[in-house]
């Protein structure tokens, strides 16, 4: 049941070890086409949200947009369901903050010298040495502006991250084995108490995408949690219409499951 997220350097190797994680222990392999694929299932409009604003550096007017949030919303809700079915292997998208706390959750970091990553980055993009380097800078820029604009974590920071690997030296044959060996402990600590725990978490992510992605509704403080077993949903409403729609959101979604509402009028 043990769940893997990979925060990776751009050119240290996150999508190759991860699908030789995920062959050698028959783990689902959840990456960007996968999230699009499914997105793209929603609708063309988060298919195309998705090709413009996945993991770059949202702007400040980006970070307050209906459709950008609907799209975070979706892709967290999206990251737990699959966290929660386990034995899943998931690429960057700040999986290792969004399931911090989740017990049977092996959280890893990969990193390589600069150099490396520029002779990988030139050999499979077929780019020159000023062009990789350009890339490099952009990219990594980018996944650590994401982290910060959607979680407010230092996406270097390592007491995030369980394990920490350079893959500068290291095979990625041999690097996948140390990750499936670390998985092995992990998936001992996958008692009923913590999958539950984590089901009732993707459950309220799910309402949560549901709520962010109803353009009836306009909530800019958003936010849905569970703690002990209470999902609560939390935020500004502007109309009584507003409540009148959450709560009908909250029955399709949940159902009969009891739900807290900490919404409150703007005056």
């Amino acid at each position: 049941m043990a769940i893997l997220t990979i925060s990776r350097e751009y050119g240290s190797g996150g999508r190759e070890i991860g699908r030789l994680v995920a062959q050698r222990l028959t783990y689902e392999y959840v990456d960007k086409e996968r999230l699009f694929q499914d997105l793209g299932r929603t609708g063309q409009r988060w298919a195309r949200v998705a090709q413009e604003v996945d993991e770059v550096c949202p702007t400040f007017w980006e970070r307050h947009d209906w459709q950008y949030r609907g799209y975070v919303a979706q892709v967290e809700a999206l990251i737990l369901e699959y966290a929660a079915a386990g034995r899943v292997v998931i690429i960057g998208r700040g999986g290792s903050f969004l399931l911090q706390g989740v017990p049977f959750c092996l959280r890893v970091r990969l990193l390589a010298p600069l150099e490396v990553r520029l002779e990988r980055i030139m050999a499979r993009e077929r780019l020159s040495r000023d062009a990789a380097q350009r890339l490099i800078t952009r990219v990594d820029g980018d996944r650590a502006c994401y982290i910060q604009a959607n979680y407010g974590g230092d996406w270097a920071e390592e007491d995030v991250y369980d394990l920490t690997l350079n893959t500068g030296s290291l095979a990625y044959e041999r690097a996948a084995e140390m990750l499936a060996e670390a998985l092995a402990d992990k998936d001992r600590r996958a008692t009923p108490e913590a999958r539950a725990h984590l089901a009732d978490l993707a459950l309220a992510y799910r309402l949560k995408a549901r709520v962010a992605t109803d353009p009836r509704v306009l909530i800019p403080t958003l936010e849905v949690n569970c703690r002990e077993g209470v999902i609560t949903v939390s935020g500004i409403i502007h109309t009584p219409k507003e409540l009148g729609l959450v709560q009908e959101l909250v029955q399709e979604v949940c159902g009969g499951r009891q739900v807290r509402l900490d919404l409150h009028h703007r005056v």
